[in-house]
């Protein structure tokens, strides 16, 4: 039997149980839902978690030196670079150009010898053909250096020495704008006379600047005229093009030919070699006027805040001079380039100096330079054209069929001196860049029609058996 004083008391294992059941039931509560939300509830809100968070102002913000551009970049205005419509057109020379009255765009070639000659120039445009040549300021004593395809703007008035350097044969362009009287019939020019405009009339007067520009076009490439003010002159350096002027039926420009154009002009090359072109342009007006030809050499007087223009002082220990201000230099202390004098012509025993196949008596008798061996560079030697072609050696195309009499004789097969070779009726330029014919074979598609009788009689294909009359 159990003692009274025990009696109400629990067995110790009993006891025991109750502990661990109690023990149980709080770990249960604490691990149940509710109890989470109560934790929540009473725990105060913590910050996110630096991994979630965006990057702070300190990271985002970049210094003044990293600052991104509020603007777009400089690269953006690239594209003012080349004009839209003609990429492959680029500027070789430029200057600034005065109008007074009617002026004539006038082109002529001529070959430079080791001498030269100074001249004054006309307001020109010398571009180099072949070979190289020095250009020379007779004033200034400045010189530049220019080959094949670069160019020197030559303003009015200036004394000018241009000879050739180097072993090839130096033939420029003169592309030059002359008063109306200048290039009338009659007047004295020297070199050949390639192209020379109407008189222009429509040029405003005033200042302009005038720009030379070089473009070249693959086969089927396609270039517009840049924008210009008044009439600009196309003339085409190698190659053939085909040029239509404000959406108009297109005409062939030959290498060697040249055209006026007042308005807008789209060139393309339907040929199968690259053609190349310049323009002559005058661009945007200048204000001022052009100082007039031989005024000297005054220093201007700045105009109030500008600076004024240092002068030398002579040493400190130096005796006084009367007029301690900068003096020009005197000639004797410029280094100029002594003018080149022919004093001893080249001598050749053959009396052949350039070895061109013509004598030095013929190539005088011709009017034809004895130190260039292709005068009229097209492609063809003096002596060659003479002799064995018959051709003229001051004109690049002899019969004025729009086709170089080197590109006839080594190209196309067919001759310098007549412009129809296969007698079809049809020109050989024409047969190769219109028709696409073959300029020596009198019915190119063998119908038994020939070429010239199948396109101004029947109007068929010359090039097409299948459309023979």
């Amino acid at each position: 039997m159990r003692r009274a004083g025990d009696a109400g008391k629990l067995p110790t294992g009993a006891a025991r149980g109750v502990v661990a059941l109690l023990v149980l039931l709080v770990s249960t509560a604490a691990l149940s839902p509710g109890a989470e939300r109560v934790a929540a509830q009473d725990l105060p809100t913590q910050p996110p978690s630096p991994a979630a968070v965006a990057p702070t102002p300190a990271v985002v913000q970049p210094t003044p030196a990293t600052a991104a551009p509020t603007q777009a970049p400089q690269a953006a205005a690239a594209p003012v670079e080349f004009t839209a419509g003609a990429p492959h057109i680029h500027t070789v020379a430029q200057g600034l150009l005065g109008i007074e009255g009617p002026v004539v765009w006038r082109v002529r070639e001529l070959g430079l010898s080791a001498t030269g000659a100074p001249e004054t120039a006309t307001s020109s445009f010398t571009l180099q053909r072949t070979g190289a040549a020095i250009i020379r300021n007779e004033l200034t004593s400045r010189r530049t250096r220019i080959e094949a395809g670069e160019a020197f703007y030559m303003p009015s008035g200036d004394p000018f020495l241009r000879y050739a350097v180097g072993s090839d044969p130096s033939i420029i362009w003169v592309l030059e704008l002359v008063p109306a009287e200048a290039a009338a019939s009659g007047a004295p020019v020297t070199g050949t006379v390639l192209f020379t405009s109407d008189a222009i009339n429509d040029y405003p007067r005033g200042t302009f600047d005038v720009e030379l520009l070089r473009g070249i076009l693959l086969p089927n490439e396609v270039s517009e005229l840049p924008s210009h003010t008044g009439p600009a002159l196309v003339m085409v350096t190698s190659g053939r093009l085909q040029a239509s002027a404000d959406g108009g039926q297109p005409a062939p420009i030959s290498a060697g030919s040249g055209r006026l154009v007042a308005g807008a002009l789209t060139l393309r090359n339907g040929d199968t070699e690259p053609a190349s072109f310049v323009v002559a342009a005058l661009g945007e007006p200048v204000d001022g006027a052009e100082q007039p030809t031989g005024a000297a050499q005054v220093a201007p007087t700045p105009a109030p805040g500008q600076p004024v223009p240092t002068v030398l002082l002579p040493p400190v220990d130096a005796a006084p001079t009367a007029a301690p201000v900068a003096v020009e230099p005197t000639p004797e202390t410029v280094a100029v380039e002594p003018t080149p004098v022919a004093t001893v012509a080249p001598s050749s025993t053959s009396g052949d100096i350039d070895g061109d196949g013509l004598s030095d008596i013929d190539e005088a008798a011709y009017g034809s330079d004895p130190l260039n061996r292709d005068f009229d560079a097209d492609g063809l030697l003096d002596g060659e054209e003479v002799y064995v072609h018959g051709a003229d050696p001051l004109n690049n195309d002899s019969d004025g069929d729009g086709l170089l009499d080197g590109e006839e004789v080594n190209q196309y097969g067919t001759g310098p001196v007549n412009s129809d070779t296969d007698g079809d009726g049809l020109g050989d330029a024409d047969e190769i860049f219109v028709y696409g014919t073959a300029p020596g074979a009198f019915d190119s598609d063998g119908d038994g029609t020939g070429d010239g009788e199948e396109v101004l009689t029947f109007g068929t294909n010359p090039a097409d058996p299948a459309s023979g009359p």
